[in-house]
């Protein structure tokens, strides 16, 4: 798997598309660019020979890695070598589409993007220059996501974002409910910023109202409870008056946040004073929004520069504990590597360039923690994981800013720091404004072989396909290795971990691993959030994290999860309910019961599909079925010269194209549409003539029930994401969209 990922992402390929490097060269590659930054440095001669080795076995050996553009575009001309980047959305129109642009031109070189949208004036507001009023911020946001979604970055992945919105803007129901029908915005992560405000009147006064402010004109407004979620505007607001009843309370629009969560997973929330308080440069404004996935809070203009360190490939021999002297040699090393990185980078704009070249922040982060827990004989669900996430977080974090005030010593502060934290509080020299981080990990854990991030073992067997298309069931990588160095990996056993049976009810594994091998759905979300929290105390930055949620988790275990993060003082929190993006058309709020509101998605400029050729009663039908990004969207059926129906199975073909793109089970319509019997058919079938097909009803039935079947995918679930590269359901991963059959994701 980690060959395909990186013959797929990161190895060069000529003009034709074919890979003209090994795993090999690709390491040298990247070692030998990013090295070359030395040279400004006045680094000694010894260290500038020495260098491109220490790089290049720190990636071989997969005890390090950068993020994967710096895999893919290190040594190439013009490419780019960060994730993400952070971009402004300022109240004017000309900022606005400056917006639209950078976004275009940084998507295009194979980034990702955040934004806050709660500096652009409330829906309704008055727009001067024309004496008109605003369509608000959520059209502007659309403008944003049509935008990623007609670029395909630089041949390797579609654009990832983030879109947040403070708790305090008039358009917060509707910024609440953007993704409810789950056909909207799929290109974006979503986060509600909450200030410790909120959070105090929560616990102190929920009943009391909740106040929204005008961004331009900072007048301050209650809800009325009247209004229409998704179409209200700013006239409909009341002047706020803390008495004030028949309008939201603080509790809510707390409710509506923890509902969508349990609903779909979004939105997260971003504790915004906790990333506040660690923002090092406060004097060049605040932080208002982070990267896609959430572990980098970033100003604007800002760009994520990262690597992990695979902490699993660092234990001793007997197994008894990590080398922790390998482990803090090789953290100097990397920091040095990512700082160089920024100094190799070609920027997309000269904004991002300025800022970054200005902070110099990094994240170094890690990645095989829950792997490494295995080895320990720790359960993930247990004090000691958490003891040990503290002991391993503030290691890499003292070791990293050692080497932080050691490169500041040689190469100089970063250009900011005058009047940073760094400067103003802590009295010590930086060469980076911040030093870590825990990213998702997803592409680099793959080709690590190691478990994402902090994330616990998502599960144990894995369906994947390999270079020559064939499908096979592959083992997480730790347990195939541990069963076969200790040799209790028998093709009986191997066979039952493959058919899906729990390793604990399987005979002859030995009982220590019975107990530390324990997966994403085993552990209660508390265990979770205490991981997380115990991370985030020793990072510069942020955490990315989600936590998995049986199907039958309730809204109440969301509430819980979110407040026991904010008590824990995480910087922020998603949850995944398992399923819950699964066959849910979500009634709209407000609506009378029974009543749900789910307008048909719209049709993109492209789509790819396959068409069937059925023997009809009275003649010939072609069937074609067509596909999006989230699946089935269109159904269209000509008839022969001979045909006889074509207006009604028109009508037929326009209901079924507009139920699918609305999230109607794929297979509902094939239920309903299956075994409707036509008289010319069954004419024929009496004469003897050759049909394949009842009606033309049954045909396109049986043409989306093919479409399925020739994907290999279980497509009854059609709000799941599906894989761009291989059409396969992916699963979500702090904020990560992961495919486990074929390596693809969509950050990493």
């Amino acid at each position: 798997m980690s060959h395909e990922v990186l013959r797929r992402r990161c190895l060069l390929k000529d003009r034709d598309g074919h890979v003209v490097e090994t795993p090999d060269q690709m390491y040298r590659r990247v070692a030998k660019t990013i090295a070359k930054i030395e040279g400004r440095y006045g680094t000694s001669e010894q260290l500038v020979q020495l260098l491109p080795e220490i790089f290049y076995k720190l990636m071989a050996s997969g005890k390090f890695l950068p993020n994967s553009p710096t895999l893919m575009n290190a040594g190439r001309s013009e490419g780019l070598l960060s994730a993400c980047f952070v971009l402004p959305v300022n109240d004017s129109i000309i900022e606005i589409f400056e917006a639209v642009r950078n976004t275009a031109l940084i998507q295009k070189a194979g980034g990702g993007t955040g934004f806050a949208f709660d500096r652009l004036r409330p829906t309704g507001d008055r727009v001067a220059s024309s004496g008109g009023t605003t369509s608000g911020p959520i059209s502007f946001w659309r403008v944003i996501a049509e935008t990623t979604n007609a670029i395909q970055q630089g041949a390797h992945r579609r654009g990832a974002n983030m879109g947040m919105m403070d708790v305090g803007h008039p358009d917060i129901l509707k910024f609440i409910h953007a993704k409810q029908d789950q056909m909207s915005f799929n290109n974006f992560n979503i986060s509600v910023k909450i200030p410790d405000s909120f959070m105090s009147s929560l616990c102190e006064n929920p009943e009391a109202p909740h106040m929204v402010t005008n961004p331009r004109t900072q007048q301050r407004y209650a809800i009325p409870r009247a209004v229409d979620l998704h179409t209200y505007c700013i006239q409909d607001l009341r002047p706020f008056d803390e008495h004030q009843s028949d309008c939201f309370t603080v509790f809510d629009i707390w409710e509506m946040i923890i509902t969508n969560a349990h609903a779909t997973g979004e939105p997260g929330v971003c504790y915004i004073d906790r990333v506040n308080e660690d923002n090092p440069t406060p004097a060049l404004g605040t932080i208002n929004a982070t990267n896609p996935c959430g572990e980098q809070p970033l100003l604007d203009f800002e760009a994520c520069n990262l690597g992990s360190m695979n902490v699993s490939k660092f234990m001793l021999p007997d197994m008894s504990d990590l080398n922790w002297q390998a482990l803090g040699q090789s953290t100097e090393f990397a920091v040095r590597f990512l700082d160089d990185v920024i100094d190799a980078n070609h920027w997309p704009i000269p904004e991002i360039r300025d800022v970054s070249l200005g902070n110099r922040k990094i994240g170094l982060g890690i990645m095989g923690f829950a792997d490494t827990l295995v080895l320990l004989g720790i359960r993930y669900d247990s004090d000691g994981a958490v003891d040990f996430a503290k002991q391993l977080s503030g290691f890499i974090q003292e070791k990293a800013h050692q080497a932080n005030r050691k490169l500041a010593q040689q190469r100089g502060c970063f250009p900011n720091w005058k009047g940073s934290i760094w400067d103003t509080e802590r009295r010590i020299p930086m060469r980076n404004a911040a030093c870590t981080t825990i990213a998702p990990t997803g592409s680099i854990s793959i080709i690590a072989n190691c478990s994402s991030g902090i994330e616990p073992i998502f599960k144990l067997a894995y369906k994947r396909r390999a270079l020559d298309g064939a499908e096979f069931v592959q083992l997480h990588p730790l347990l195939e290795r541990l069963g076969s160095e200790r040799g209790w990996l028998n093709e009986r056993i191997r066979a039952q971990l493959r058919s899906g049976i729990d390793l604990r009810n399987i005979g002859g594994v030995p009982q220590d691993l019975r107990e530390t091998f324990v997966t994403a759905h085993e552990i209660a979300p508390e265990w979770h959030v205490r991981i997380q929290a115990a991370f985030q105390s020793n990072v510069d930055n942020a955490v990315s994290k989600t936590v998995n949620l049986p199907t039958d988790a309730t809204v109440e275990d969301v509430d819980r999860i979110f407040k026991l993060a904010y008590k824990a003082r995480c910087k922020g929190n998603t949850v995944y309910r398992d399923n819950s993006r699964k066959n849910q058309v979500l009634s709209a709020v407000g609506a009378p019961d029974g009543i749900t509101s789910s307008a048909p998605r719209p049709r993109p400029r492209v789509t790819v599909g396959q068409t069937s050729k059925f023997r009809m009663g009275c003649g010939t039908l072609f069937v074609t079925v067509n596909r999006d990004a989230e699946g089935i969207c269109e159904v269209f059926a000509n008839l022969g010269k001979a045909g006889g129906c074509p207006s009604q199975t028109e009508a037929t073909c326009r209901t079924v194209s507009a139920a699918l793109r609305s999230g109607v089970d794929p297979t509902v319509m094939i239920d309903q549409l299956r075994s409707i019997r036509c008289m010319s058919a069954a004419v024929a079938k009496k004469s003897n003539k050759g049909v394949d097909v009842l009606s033309c009803p049954d045909a396109i039935a049986r043409a989306i029930e093919e479409t399925l079947a020739s994907k290999g995918t279980d497509l009854k679930s059609p709000f799941q994401r599906i894989c761009e590269e291989c059409g396969h359901p992916m699963r979500w991963e702090a904020r990560c969209a992961v495919c486990d059959f074929c390596g693809y994701s969509n950050c990493g």
